[in-house]
């Protein structure tokens, strides 16, 4: 197909039988699906009360590009009902599989299954159908989940398969659903509500995912003109904006002239670590980062995907501060990061979560920990600057998921010039975070004495990159403060001297040095900061930042997973204190694992969110 595949989406109410939820369907589908649609990969068409008339005019107008065909109202086992008429479901499913690029069917509808064998027979590849009458939030939050999954890029399969996980984390382990191959017998308890109904003919159909499509820049950098690291210039400029006093600190101390060179070290240590440390490659000298690659591209687009983390993992850090102080309604989706595995995390659109968290926090008239955060909505709501980096940043992930260094070599200069631009437009919306502090708190300590108001130590240091250094911050010693944070935690802070007024970012992002035993004493050489990526049944796995995402995951011993054996200096020191403990009983239970903490956290943010 030369032109865009199109998804063809039906809704249908009815005024003596009418489904509340509808509408809120059809809305929720068509904000997953647009960013796609914009990003010119597919065609999104949408009928709503949709009648039989429309319906064969747009299955005709779009015959050869139909590529999924979904339907949501009510419906039997003989028929879909539409506005003012039912449609038989032998002549449609003649008509379905007459499209030769139909991939599914999703049939959102009560006890559809009956349907399915008319839609295999006739050469359908797989539908998606329910056996037994389904409650409309369930019906919602099953479509919702599935196309969301769809949208970024999961396979059909991966797809239903998340779906699944979310209802099962929803509403319980006693819901169920499965893929059923042509033939099979189908299950019609109301446990097995949903099942994806496979064609005999058509297993590979399961590893379709939607196509990707490099959305053509607005502003196409001239690639005659272009050297790397030209647009981060752009970056810094707009951190002084923020911060004037950094732009005499890039100026040449004879000429009075900016010093490019201090202009780019200071955007490396004046970012917060996960976008600093990444930025720091990003500017290399010392590979092939340096050159039009396959690494620099690689390394665009790490920073890019660590940077959009940080701001989700702060936005969301928020949500659930707030959740727990009022009840806020949380859609289900904003939870997804907790049903990622090894695929599915590779796909994450953490901006567009981001976005929507913030939007959240703004409807429910809840101030703004990062208020800068409302400009970046508003910016992205615009469909301007920013919402173009977006699009065609997440397009260019898509794209280097699916395709080899081989076959993209002949345009590699071209993307890594538009790369870099694009990257530079969401640095240049995020250079507000020069005000802000990220802080590592290992250990707080409680000095009171007698007749005095007690003080609390705090072994606290700012995690900010250095161009030529990647040790801990030698600004780690006790700083008193007369409240105190929270022990073992990553916090962003307006104000360093005064931290009382900070935001947890634990457990998505953790200082893995935080975890040993006299680490205060500034034992720990190197930083370890760690970021959460996927889950991995009952635990959860980090990556570190100190390198690229593409490289990180092909190296275990920059991983860390809850999993794992405690750190050896904690062991140690147990060991040692065991020893010198005469008095100590031996049943003594031990200290609680700094990685069971973890465990804990995301146990709790989980059942807060879901309340």
């Amino acid at each position: 197909m030369n032109e865009r595949p199109v998804i063809l989406l039906n809704f249908a109410n009815q005024q003596d039988a009418h489904l509340d939820l509808l509408k809120e369907e059809s809305s929720r589908l068509n904000d997953i699906l647009s960013i796609a649609h914009d990003q010119g990969s597919i065609e999104l068409h949408r009928e709503e009360s949709v009648n039989v008339d429309q319906l064969l005019k747009a299955i005709n107008r779009f015959k050869e590009r139909i590529v999924v065909f979904h339907y949501a109202g009510h419906a039997d086992g003989n028929s879909l009902h539409f506005d003012g008429q039912a449609a038989e479901a032998v002549g449609l499913a003649e008509l379905l599989g007459q499209l030769p690029n139909l991939k599914f069917v999703f049939l959102n509808g009560c006890s559809t299954q009956a349907q399915v064998d008319y839609l295999l027979e006739k050469g359908v590849q797989a539908v998606i159908a329910t056996s037994v009458a389904i409650e409309d939030n369930k019906a919602l939050l099953f479509s919702e989940t599935f196309y969301r999954a769809l949208a970024n890029r999961s396979t059909i399969d991966a797809a239903f398969q998340f779906a699944v996980a979310a209802l099962r984390t929803r509403f319980g382990a006693s819901f169920n659903a499965r893929i059923f191959i042509q033939g099979e017998t189908v299950d019609h308890s109301s446990e097995m509500p949903w099942g994806l109904f496979l064609n005999k003919d058509a297993r590979p159909v399961l590893d379709w995912a939607l196509p990707t499509n490099i959305t053509p820049p607005v502003k196409s950098p001239e690639q005659i003109d272009y050297e790397v690291n030209t647009y981060m210039l752009d970056v810094f400029d707009e951190m002084c904006h923020y911060d004037p006093k950094l732009k005499p600190l890039a100026e040449d101390s004879f000429t009075g002239e900016l010093d490019e060179r201090l202009a780019l070290a200071l955007i490396i240590e004046h970012f917060p670590w996960p976008i600093g440390v990444q930025v720091r490659l990003l500017l290399s000298k010392e590979s092939a980062i340096d050159e039009l690659s396959m690494e620099r591209l690689e390394q665009l687009l790490s920073t890019y995907i660590y940077t959009t983390q940080f701001l989700y993992y702060i936005a969301l850090s928020q949500l659930w501060d707030e959740k727990r102080k009022s009840n806020i309604h949380v859609r289900p989706y904003l939870m997804d990061l907790l049903h990622h595995d090894d695929r599915s995390y590779q796909h994450f659109d953490y901006l567009k979560h981001f976005i929507s968290i913030v939007k959240l926090l703004q409807d429910e008239g809840k101030a703004l920990f990062v208020e800068e955060f409302a400009d970046m909505q508003t910016a992205f709501e615009e469909k301007k600057e920013l919402y173009d980096a977006y699009l065609y940043l997440e397009s260019l992930r898509a794209k280097v998921r699916q395709q080899t260094p081989a076959q993209l070599a002949a345009e590699m200069p071209q993307l890594c010039a538009d790369g870099e631009y694009f990257l530079s437009t969401i640095l240049i919306k995020s250079a507000f975070l020069v005000n802000y502090d990220l802080l590592t708190i290992r250990d707080i300590r409680v000095i009171s004495y007698r007749y005095q108001d007690p003080k609390f130590d705090h072994y606290i240091a700012r995690l900010n990159a250095k161009v030529n250094d990647l040790a801990v911050s030698k600004a780690l010693q006790a700083r008193s403060y007369k409240d105190y944070a929270n022990n073992a935690s990553v916090i962003l802070s307006r104000n360093m001297q005064d931290p009382k007024d900070f935001l947890n970012l634990s457990p998505f992002i953790i200082d893995k040095n935080a975890f040993g035993e006299g680490m205060t004493e500034d034992r720990a050489t190197e930083q370890q900061l760690f970021t959460y990526a996927y889950r991995e049944g009952e635990d959860f796995r980090y990556f570190s930042t100190i390198y690229s995402i593409y490289r990180v995951h092909e190296r275990p011993k920059d991983q860390l997973t809850t999993a794992s054996e405690q750190p050896v200096e904690a062991r140690a020191g147990r060991d040692r204190r065991r020893r010198s403990s005469r008095n100590r009983r031996r049943n003594e239970e031990e200290p609680q694992s700094p990685l069971d903490i973890l465990k804990e956290l995301f146990s709790l943010f989980e059942e807060d969110l879901s309340r």
